[in-house]
Order: structure tokens, then C-alpha cells, then sequence
């Protein structure tokens, strides 16, 4: 078995978390270059992890994991745990899970969460709409439909798109465009570091909005009460001050839009 694939290995079994994962990869990749080259190289940013890690699973998987569909019981709650490969959550009315997989996951019920550790390959995820969910990964795009649960969220990069959403969503990512389109919204709280953002709203909702970005634009459709504006920050109420969304932006537009 190759350094890589101990690496990857230990990250399946839950010994290690993605973190600890990509410095173990970054460390191996530089001692690599060093034996190569006799010399460090420096990685710019944590951006390049996702291409490494993607090559490491390439290289050191020969053989994926079988596809596969898996269902469980309703649960309150799905934790997921990803480095490479898209995920696609769908809500609907049924009281089990769904879980297609193409890829190296685990999966292990926990009192009344379903924990999902994928080390490559895509997923989707068929759930009751009610269910909350926590993601982590490295790389990947994600796909939501019809939740009205809690969904958090902390990636390194890959688009994100949302339809038919309800509920909250909280997120802190470093790369990839989001659109999200939201009926009915409790709280939306984003930072990113560089990406376009839209929201697509009802208009008939209530909330409170504050957006902010360093290098980019915001443009809003809605007519906003009590509004503030001063260079790359917009705050103002659509319609009434019920729920609340804040978005910090450092590079990339955000746009507000009514929902079609």
C-alpha cells in the first residue's frame, strides 16, 4: 500500500478528518518534490488542495467502489463528510433515506444522525424535506431540492445550487458559485471568498438583508425599506424585518433577485 492510499485510508476509517487529510497529502507532495528536485515547493494557497487530493485518489484508487443504493430510517439529521465527488440532496415526503453511491463511503447511524463519510465518488442523497444537514468537503459541486430543514455548510470549493428551498442555510466557503432559490427563508448566512452569488427570493418574504463585497457588485430587485448604502455594502428590510440574511463576499458579485 502507497503513502497515498495509507492516507486516504486512515480518512475512510474515521482515524483522521479531511483537515489532517490534506496537510498529510500537501507534506507527502513536498517531500516528494524535495527528493525529485532537492527542494521545497510552497503551495500558494489552500485552493491547490483539491487538485492534489483529486490526484491522490486517482492515482492510488485503481478499482472504484461499487455503485450502490442504501436506505435507512428517518433521521433529524445527515452529517457529511466528503473530499472529492458531486453530491445531490432531494427532499420529499417519505420517512427513509435513499443513499446512491458510486464511490469509497461509509455510513453509520448515530442515535438520530446518519453519518456520511465519502472519499471519492458521487452521491445523492433522497431524504425527508425536513431533514437538517451538515456537509464539510474539499471539492465538489452540490446540488439541493426542496429542503425546508437546517443546512450548514463548509467547503474548500465547487458551485452550489439551490431550488425550491425553505428553511436556513449557513456557510462558509473559499471557492465556487451559488445560486440559490429560496420560497419561504428562516436565516441565510454566507461568507465566501470568491465567487458570483444570487439569490432568488419569493416576494412576498420578510427579511432583513446586509450584503457586502470587497471586490465586486450588488444589485437587488427588491424595494428595499430603511435602506443604507455606502460602496460595496447594502443593508435594508424587503417587505417586513422577519428573517435575516447576511452575506460577505470578498471577491464576487451579489445579486438579489425575485423569484420567477
Amino acid at each position: 500500500m502507497n503513502e497515498r492510499l495509507k492516507i486516504l485510508k486512515l480518512l475512510e476509517d474515521g482515524k483522521i478528518n479531511s483537515d489532517e487529510a490534506a496537510r498529510l497529502l500537501e507534506a507527502l507532495s513536498q517531500s516528494d518534490i524535495k527528493h525529485k528536485k532537492g527542494r521545497h515547493r510552497i503551495w500558494a494557497s489552500i485552493e491547490t488542495i483539491p487538485e492534489v487530493i483529486a490526484t491522490a485518489i486517482s492515482t492510488s484508487f485503481k478499482h472504484p467502489g461499487s455503485k450502490e443504493v442504501l436506505q435507512f430510517p428517518r433521521k433529524k439529521k445527515i452529517e457529511f463528510k466528503g473530499i472529492s465527488g458531486d453530491v445531490d440532496i432531494i427532499g420529499n415526503s417519505t420517512d427513509t433515506i435513499e443513499i446512491e453511491k458510486d464511490g469509497f463511503v461509509r455510513i453509520k447511524e448515530k442515535n438520530d444522525t446518519l453519518e456520511i463519510k465519502a472519499v471519492s465518488g458521487d452521491i445523492k442523497i433522497t431524504a425527508p424535506e425536513s431533514t437538517d444537514f451538515e456537509i464539510k468537503g474539499i471539492s465538489g459541486d452540490m446540488n439541493i431540492f426542496n429542503t425546508k430543514g437546517r443546512i450548514e455548510i463548509a467547503s474548500v470549493s465547487g458551485d452550489i445550487k439551490g431550488t425550491e428551498l425553505s428553511g436556513s442555510l449557513t456557510g462558509d466557503l473559499v471557492s465556487g458559485d451559488i445560486d440559490l432559490d429560496y420560497i419561504r427563508i428562516d436565516e441565510i448566512r454566507l461568507k465566501v471568498k470568491t465567487a458570483d452569488i444570487v439569490l432568488r427570493l419569493n416576494k412576498k418574504i420578510e427579511a432583513e438583508i446586509e450584503l457586502e463585497t470587497k471586490h465586486g457588485e450588488i444589485t437587488c430587485e427588491f424595494e428595499l425599506k430603511e435602506e443604507e448604502k455606502k460602496g460595496n455594502w447594502l443593508k435594508g428590510i424587503i417587505n417586513k424585518p422577519k428573517a435575516k440574511i447576511e452575506i460577505k463576499n470578498e471577491h464576487g458579485d451579489i445579486s438579489i433577485k425575485t423569484r420567477r
